[in-house]
């Protein structure tokens, strides 16, 4: 195991049973000295936020979450005290969106810039967020930058809601299928209802590379294995 296997298990992060890391460590391990830029998607109880602050010691990680406790008051805070102590904190940046809100992406970018070295979209996995965030943060993602799409086996249609969200809502395309037509240069999908033909033409201009990897096969009880996406920006 590398150095991110062991702080996955150090802070209790569901990546190590979900097959993720290798797949990371593969493109990190050798740079993550050199990575000053991150965003996650969807921090929830910062259990990978915190993971992410460690194994990237020279980089600044914005979180971006909904926080949705029932009044949303207060949860920045929490987090915030949950990791007192840390001496990672001071490179800790929480943002309170919605990644399917384009106005929250706007004023996330407004008040913290572009320029990522990596961007997670671990947010809630459903196709209206996955292709809301998909031209808007890739766009805020630098030259030889990662953009990254976690937990794209939602796109099996196991579940019919997230986090109170429909996953896959009537007309949808599925993520992963744009996900195979940027990997194999095919272009097939011109748009979507949330990638407007611009966009779309944007994103297969903009992707250096694509490889949609495969994590754990049998985890739990998915149909599919678990699934995530590595987009590297020219």
């Amino acid at each position: 195991m590398g150095v991110l296997s062991d702080l996955a298990q150090k802070y209790d992060v569901d990546m190590y049973e979900l097959g993720y890391l290798e797949h990371y460590e593969k493109r990190f391990d050798s740079i993550r000295n050199d990575v000053k830029k991150v965003l996650e998607i969807g921090v929830e109880t910062g259990c990978s936020h915190r993971m992410w602050l460690e194994y990237l010691p020279n980089a600044t990680i914005y979180g971006f979450d909904i926080f949705n406790e029932e009044d949303r008051s207060g949860y920045c805070d929490t987090l915030r005290e949950k990791m007192n102590g840390n001496p990672y904190l001071e490179r800790s940046v929480l943002f309170k969106g919605d990644q399917q809100d384009v106005i929250d992406l706007g004023r996330f970018l407004t008040m913290y810039g572009r320029d990522f070295d990596l961007i997670i979209d671990d947010g809630g996995h459903t196709m209206r967020q996955q292709q809301v965030t998909l031209p808007i943060m890739l766009e805020a993602t630098k030259s030889g930058g990662y953009y990254v799409i976690e937990d794209l086996h939602t796109c099996s249609g196991q579940w019919k809601t997230l986090y109170g969200y429909e996953v896959i809502e009537e007309g949808d395309t599925i993520t992963t299928d744009i996900i195979n037509d940027i990997e194999t240069n095919y272009y097939s999908i011109k748009e979507t209802s949330y990638i407007n033909e611009l966009q779309m033409k944007d994103i297969h201009n903009s992707i250096e590379s694509c490889k949609l990897e495969t994590g754990n096969k049998k985890y739990k009880n998915y149909i599919w294995p678990t699934l995530l996406s590595f987009m590297v920006k020219k």
